[in-house]
């Protein structure tokens, strides 16, 4: 596996820019996107845990209105 990745480093640093941009543009993508779908996931998660401890029904609708004097 170390060769293999020696040997596209070594391709790709001694390519032409015009071949080097665009992988490392696409290889930039690549990573953010993985890195953002994990993120995204990670706040769905706490979300669904603060939504899931948060203040009760009962707590929440007791704010004074409608109440007995």
């Amino acid at each position: 596996m170390t060769a293999f990745l020696d040997w596209i480093s070594q391709h790709v640093t001694t390519a032409p820019l015009w071949i080097q941009s665009p992988i490392v543009i696409l290889g930039s993508v690549l990573v953010c996107t993985v890195l953002a779908v994990i993120l995204l996931r990670g706040v769905d998660i706490i979300g669904a845990w603060v939504h899931k401890i948060g203040p009760s029904k009962s707590s929440a609708d007791s704010s004074g209105k409608g109440e007995k004097p």
